[in-house]
């Protein structure tokens, strides 16, 4: 009787949405969730051009957080919601999760942190490492993971390889091309990071970029999800080197 009352599902009594929609191949490599994921960069850079108040974004993600955090709760104790809802949105899950707390709530909690305390461009490139970076990383240590050495739990040096390139890109792209494109849109005060006064060049923060990128994606602090860690620490680590 109480294995019948169990809130919990096995991953082998549900076939998630995304498996009759696109077949087993594209949720294995998690496609929808890469692309969802990925997509995230491209809209805070769309919001950033039309000039979108990004100091009010934090409470926007605190809301979507709540709402989620909630959802997550009772399905996680209502094995009837838990599966309805793993059944049409597990395309963004993974099957880890069905039965523990969406990875999506530890992303928005990452960019609440950035949002929350930072200036604009320490907050875009928080948001580029996060949504670019990550997904790099785990794009290429799926395929490549196994030809290269690992380096923490379930992080391999090709992975790391890969958010480090895409973090230096990232970071020279918003301050080499995104932000001398909309000089209206940046104040003194909004934007940390100034080629005239800093003591680091283009180049140097977008290196510097790239190995946090790499370090915060590889690192395992307690185990704590990387959608969180990375945002923290970027945000962290860019505040301290634009303060020289």
């Amino acid at each position: 009787m109480a294995a019948e009352s169990s809130p919990h599902i096995s991953m082998n009594t549900i076939k998630f949405k995304s498996h009759e929609l696109f077949g087993e191949y594209i949720t294995k490599h998690e496609l929808p969730r890469k692309i969802f994921h990925s997509s995230i960069g491209f809209i805070t850079i769309y919001l950033y051009t039309l000039g979108y108040d990004y100091t009010k974004i934090a409470s926007v993600l605190s809301i979507a957080f709540v709402i989620i955090l909630i959802l997550d709760m009772i399905r996680l104790n209502w094995h009837g919601f838990n599966w309805l809802y793993c059944k049409f949105v597990g395309m963004l899950m993974r099957p880890s999760e069905i039965n523990k707390l969406n990875g999506v709530l530890y992303y928005i909690l990452g960019l609440i942190f950035s949002f929350g305390f930072f200036q604009k461009d320490i907050c875009l490139v928080s948001v580029m490492l996060l949504s670019w970076s990550d997904t790099a990383a785990s794009t290429f240590g799926r395929k490549y993971g196994h030809l290269t050495p690992k380096i923490a739990r379930n992080k391999s040096l090709a992975g790391s390889l890969a958010a480090f390139v895409v973090g230096v890109v990232s970071v020279y792209l918003t301050y080499g091309l995104l932000l001398p494109a909309y000089p209206h849109l940046n104040s003194n005060q909004d934007i940390k990071w100034h080629p005239e006064t800093s003591r680091f060049s283009l180049n140097q923060i977008s290196l510097l970029g790239g190995f946090v990128a790499s370090f915060s994606e590889g690192i395992d602090i307690y185990n704590l999800d990387d959608n969180l860690t990375i945002p923290v620490l970027s945000s962290l680590f860019f505040a301290f080197v634009t303060s020289f």
